[in-house]
Formats: structure tokens, sequence, C-alpha cells
């Protein structure tokens, strides 16, 4: 994994811990890279756009994703378009899409999940096995992972655990 995709992944999932900015000593620490090769990788991610960087918190800018980042292409989403209604038929049309198993799993983790929207990657898990719907280790893991593909849900680290948003 390059050391763009790695901070960028890095900054991603701390972005819900950190939603003001992630300081840069966190990114250091979490991210197990030198300072020079950071502060590099943090500079480039800033000269196209992806992040910024103020007082030494680390935001960003937009969600950009991997194909873009290979590019090297910057996607920028005109303020003046209302894409609340796009986004409400796309998810109507993903959801359509799911199976019943992944939607009998997508009511179960909102039904878990607290106010900041998170679930334990292991209470999840284990209510998949050993709960309603009684799924094997794969189907647990076949569904997690479908739903992550589909968009549904996310995995993030957190400094107490792993969790799983939507």
């Amino acid at each position: 994994m390059s050391s763009v995709n790695l901070v960028l992944d890095g900054i991603k999932d701390l972005q819900l811990e950190f939603p003001d900015g992630i300081p840069v000593n966190i990114l250091l620490e979490e991210l197990n890279l030198s300072d020079d090769e950071l502060k590099a990788t943090l500079l480039s991610l800033m000269d196209d756009g992806v992040i910024f960087i103020e007082e030494e918190y680390v935001k960003l800018v937009e969600q950009v994703s991997e194909d873009d980042m290979v590019s090297g292409d910057s996607v920028r989403l005109d303020d003046s378009v209302d894409v609340s209604d796009e986004t409400e038929l796309m998810d109507e049309e993903k959801i359509a899409d799911l199976t019943e198993k992944e939607l009998e799993a997508l009511e179960l983790i909102k039904g878990l999940a607290d106010d900041s929207k998170h679930v334990s990657k292991y209470l999840l898990e284990g209510h998949f096995l050993y709960g309603d719907l009684k799924l094997s280790p794969l189907g647990t893991y076949n569904i997690i992972l479908s739903l992550e593909n589909k968009g549904f849900i996310k995995h993030v680290r957190l400094s107490d655990g792993e969790y799983y948003t939507f």
C-alpha cells in the first residue's frame, strides 16, 4: 500500500473520532511512518486538494475514491447542486438490490447502533452468529463484507475498539 493510500485511509478512519480535525501527532503515532514521509505525503494530499491542514490539524476536504487517488484527478462537487433528492433515490435503489438476509442484517445493525451510529464489531458479529439470523462464521463474514462493499456500513477503528458505522 502506498504511503498516500495509507495516510488517506488513516485520516478516513480517524475522522469520526476527531471531527474537528486529526492532530498530526496522532497520525504520526497511528500510521508508523517517519516524520518526513508523513509530512511529504500530507503536503502532497494538500496540493491535490484532498485535505487541508490548519494549526497541526488535518481534515478531509472531500470524499475521494481510491480510483481518483490513483489517477491523481480531483473531483469537485459544485456547492450549488442539491443532491439530497438524488441521494434518496440512490439509497432506495441500493436497498432494492439487497437480499432478504442483508435487509435483516441492516435492520439489526440499526437496532444495535448507539447515538453516534456505531456498533461494536464483536457485538455485531455475535448477534449475527447467535442471534435471530444464526449465520455461520463464513456467512457473517460474507454479509458484513457485502454491506461494506455496497456502502451501507463502514469499518472504523476508534480509541476504544473496532466498530461498524452506517
